[in-house]
């Protein structure tokens, strides 16, 4: 059960956050370290990481497990995997969900708030992230001695890195409790509700998510990401990070990807009550990828590009598919990669992928209709090694649209 009042909601909607602008001060010399969640204990880019940007060997890091249903439990994990990566990690005990303390007076000791100052970093461990908001703002919606320890650690130059909930917050607007991914489109966002204001590290302009490939979630970042008034959303998949300088450079890392969702260009119907947009940009990112914030450009790995550029303009275009591609569940896990990667290396010009209710969902009537098409500056990156395929994708243009449907869908 969510834990945070009305009444805070409201009151941080109202103010403008002291974190929401953070990433683009002169002053902020710390990194961001955002990760998707479900990071394995051995993959080690990732923690080596985040141990180097607090400082090396010995660095001292600050875990905040407010979120999790289990904080000391949670904690005690992620220090042992920072341990064993040469750092010292030491419990911040403010946590809703911890017994035997009150977490907003722990976020108010001067004590413990100058011992996170003092380190050089702080990691948000996964979990509920309204309990990470609950615990660092109070509730007139202004920043507690904790928070403000937090920022003079980025502020300063450390690092400030987050897994799952953790990573949620580093957006101005986050998803606070969402329905599921077509219900979010099927019903919209409710602010206060679905989503409300999260600490916004990464600064204006820039909506995160996460779990986004293994759960579908990039289908619900486009109605997050018209609500909280941006055209840039970064979706962090699992066991993956983004890696933010304070020059807003931006590289991934780890195991699997990231979403990049651009609707600058993007047009709605507003005749249609229900979500639809036309002209989305979509793309994937992979390990050694890097998104400069500033300018919203795109550069391949050096490893992508010692093997082939896909540019179904040029005449000598050869890609490895010739077959039409459909499918009927394009919220499916791990799927959008397929798509993209797919399209880019076909010759069809467009694939189409549905979502459909299920059982489960009172609403059997609308799904939605994903089309997914090249455009002029749709480029596709792959290098083969190993026998195995490794693409990033770039600009793939995405329709959404809503569709009526026959209920029931079949019969025996």
């Amino acid at each position: 059960m969510k834990q945070i009042c009305t009444r805070l909601v409201v009151a941080i909607f109202l103010i403008v956050s002291v974190a929401s602008s953070a990433q683009g001060k002169d002053s902020v010399k710390g990194s961001l370290v955002i990760m998707g969640g479900a990071v394995h204990p051995d993959t080690e880019e990732i923690w080596k990481r985040i141990v180097s940007l607090a400082g090396g060997k010995g660095a001292s890091i600050a875990v905040i497990a407010a979120a999790a249903a289990s904080p000391e439990s949670s904690a005690k994990r992620t220090i042992e995997i920072l341990e064993r990566y040469g750092a010292k990690p030491f419990f911040v005990t403010a946590a809703p969900r911890l017994p035997g303390r009150e977490f907003q007076k722990d976020a108010q000791d001067p004590d413990i708030a100058r011992a996170v100052e003092r380190a050089g970093g702080v990691f948000f461990n996964g979990g509920d992230q309204s309990r990470i908001t609950q615990t660092l703002l109070r509730p007139d919606g202004q920043q507690t001695a904790l928070l403000a320890a937090v920022h003079q650690v980025y502020e300063r130059g450390g690092v400030i890195a987050g897994t799952s909930a953790g990573a949620a917050i580093m957006s101005r607007t986050m998803f606070y409790e969402p329905p599921d991914v077509l219900r979010v489109l099927q019903e919209g966002l409710k602010p206060g509700k679905d989503i409300a204001p999260g600490l916004g590290f990464i600064g204006e302009g820039v909506f995160i998510d996460q779990h986004v490939l293994a759960r579908g979630r990039f289908a619900r970042m486009v109605p997050a990401m018209a609500a909280a008034n941006v055209t840039y959303g970064i979706g962090v998949d699992e066991n993956t990070a983004l890696v933010v300088t304070a020059k807003r450079d931006a590289e991934v890392i780890g195991a699997s990807g990231v979403v990049v969702i651009d609707t600058s260009n993007a047009t709605r119907d507003p005749k249609l009550a229900r979500f639809n947009i036309k002209g989305a940009r979509i793309s994937y990112l992979e390990r050694g990828d890097r998104i400069d914030l500033a300018t919203r450009t795109f550069s391949a790995s050096p490893f992508k590009m010692q093997g082939r550029v896909l540019n179904h303009i040029e005449p000598n275009f050869n890609p490895e598919f010739d077959e039409p591609r459909w499918y009927p569940d394009a919220l499916a896990k791990n799927l959008l990669i397929e798509i993209l990667c797919n399209l880019v290396d076909n010759r069809l010009s467009e694939v189409v992928g549905l979502a459909l209710p299920s059982p489960a969902h009172t609403d059997r009537t609308r799904g939605f209709e994903f089309v997914f098409r090249k455009g002029a500056d749709t480029r596709g990156f792959l290098r083969i090694e190993k026998s195995r395929a490794h693409y990033s994708v770039r600009d793939v243009e995405l329709d959404v649209s809503p569709i009526e449907l026959n209920a029931p869908l079949y019969r025996r």
